[in-house]
């Protein structure tokens, strides 16, 4: 499989998880000003997704291009010794990357989990979730290699 193609892969489920984890992090800080009664309106729900989107997602994609970076290739290493099925494994990778980049985060930035939206366990739970699933689209995009006969 062309290192192309791979990058591609990583870069998809980057950009996925980048965009998908933003957006779920801006539904649970609304839901939470929502819940303290403050007025959202349609156009502030979408001004507030708009501007996560702009301004969180490209730091946020970052760390986790680099949290994937480690866990995809230990994940296909994994699954070749293992002989656990490519998709299980990498889809773990995935939501380990992101619970333990979200685990990481918080004492670095001095005991304050700086994706507001993963401060609560539901938070964290869908982050993680959908780290599963980029790493799915990660497998989905890197088939294994069949052997030859020769």
């Amino acid at each position: 499989m062309g290192l192309i193609r791979i990058a591609l892969a990583w870069i998809a489920a980057a950009a996925f998880m980048a965009v998908a984890g933003t957006m779920a992090q801006s539904a649970f800080v609304l839901a939470d000003l929502a819940a303290i009664g403050a007025p959202l309106g349609a156009g502030d729900i979408t001004g507030h997704i708009a501007h996560d989107l702009a301004g969180l997602a490209p730091l946020y994609g970052a760390l986790i291009a680099i949290a994937f970076l480690i866990a995809f290739p230990a994940g296909v290493l994994a699954a070749r010794l293992t002989r656990l099925p490519r998709a299980l494994v990498l889809g773990a990778a995935g939501l380990t990357a992101m619970a333990v980049m979200l685990a990481l985060m918080e004492p670095v930035f001095f005991g304050v989990q700086p994706i507001a939206g993963a401060r609560s366990l539901a938070g964290q739970g869908v982050q993680a979730l959908l780290g599963l699933i980029s790493g799915l689209i990660f497998a989905g995009l890197t088939p294994r290699r069949e052997k030859s006969a020769i």
